[in-house]
This record gives C-alpha cells, sequence and structure tokens, in this order.
C-alpha cells in the first residue's frame, strides 16, 4: 500500500462525516422517534429517548454548529490517520 495524503485523508473523512451528519440531522427532523428508535438499538438497551424531553430545539444554529465541529475533527482524525499510518508502515515491513 502507498504512503497516505494526509490532507488527502483527512478532507476525505471530512466530507465523509459531514455527509453523514446532515443525512443524520435529515432524518431527525423529518422522522425524529423512528430516528430515535433506530439509534436506540444502537446502545444496547440505553434509553436515548429520555434525553429528547426537555432537549434544546433543533435549529439551523445548532445543526450549523456540530456540522462544524464534526466536520473539523473528522478532518483532524483523518489527517492523524493518514500520519501514523505513514509512520508506522516501515515498522512492519510495509514498504514496497
Amino acid at each position: 500500500m502507498d504512503k497516505l495524503n494526509p490532507l488527502v485523508t483527512g478532507l476525505t473523512l471530512a466530507l465523509t462525516v459531514a455527509i453523514m451528519y446532515a443525512t443524520c440531522a435529515a432524518a431527525f427532523a423529518l422522522w425524529p422517534q423512528p430516528t430515535l428508535d433506530f439509534f436506540n438499538a444502537w446502545v444496547h438497551g440505553l434509553d436515548i429517548t429520555a434525553m429528547q424531553s426537555g432537549g434544546k430545539p433543533f435549529t439551523l444554529g445548532l445543526f450549523l454548529y456540530g456540522f462544524m465541529g464534526l466536520t473539523v475533527y473528522g478532518f483532524v482524525i483523518g489527517a492523524l490517520y493518514a500520519f501514523i499510518h505513514n509512520l508506522i508502515r516501515p515498522c512492519v515491513g510495509a514498504n514496497k
């Protein structure tokens, strides 16, 4: 496997996270209860529906705050992943 470009990997993960966040937000805006039921199945019996009552209303500002935060986080994680990948490649004999 060739070396990974940290910028490209970071941008790829950031874009992927942004798309998934927007998709999740749209699902919650359109179908709040089925979306909560779906994610409730992921947390092994914890009832996350209780977090909905009394919560902040879902606004454009809240969406943008989460969208930007997760997108930046995705970029950092992707770039860090590529950097670490390139750092350990030679240690495991992955050089060509």
